[in-house]
């Protein structure tokens, strides 16, 4: 069994809808000399972001007459099978390392910031009540994550045995929070030091 190509809008849509089971949804394209199709100049998200409406309507299969009217456009997953923990992506690669000697946990990460996916609804656990944090916490039917090949994504790590391509299991938020609160005292105490 070959490698999911996630280079690949139809296979990576079915890779998320068929063996992950997640619902997910058409969403804005980036052209290389026109910027996102949001108009946005300053977009933070070019090409990596849901059409207004897009979630609503998330499915677990997309016909492949909509990628095919769409070509180049993300590839929207809601935070209804997952919840994401969305972190500036030096934090989010520390709490990795960290997390590696215990159990896989999807990462995605794009150009400044790593989304680690956990269980959903427990994505609270891993913050502990802190608030004000550098994480931002997505998790039901109206948040969302961009998924490759959608513009500036990538797997850090996959959502599935990269071996049997079958998924792997995510973890509760609270196995995650020990090795999220080390990498964040981490973080603060380097900034401290900073002349």
């Amino acid at each position: 069994m070959g490698p999911i190509n996630t280079h690949d809008p139809a296979t990576a849509a079915e890779t998320y809808t068929v063996t992950l089971g997640w619902p997910i949804a058409i969403g804005h394209r980036y052209r290389p000399r026109g910027g996102c199709t949001c108009s946005n100049p300053t977009c933070p998200t070019p090409g990596a972001h849901p059409l207004p409406g897009a979630l609503a309507v998330a499915a677990r299969a997309l016909p492949g007459s909509e990628l095919a009217a769409a070509p180049g456009a993300a590839l929207i997953a809601t935070t209804a099978a997952c919840d994401a923990l969305v972190m500036p992506r030096r934090i989010g690669m520390a709490t990795m390392v960290s997390l590696d000697r215990v159990a896989p946990v999807p990462c995605l990460i794009d150009s400044s910031r790593a989304f680690l996916l956990v269980l959903p609804a427990t994505g609270r656990y891993a913050l502990g009540g802190r608030t004000g944090s550098a994480v931002e916490l997505r998790s039901g039917p109206q948040q969302w994550i961009a998924l490759p090949p959608s513009n500036g994504t990538r797997w850090d790590t996959p959502p599935w045995n990269e071996q049997t391509n079958d998924p792997i299991p995510l973890l509760h938020g609270g196995d995650v929070r020990a090795h999220l609160t080390e990498a964040l005292a981490y973080e603060a105490a380097a900034g401290r030091r900073q002349p």
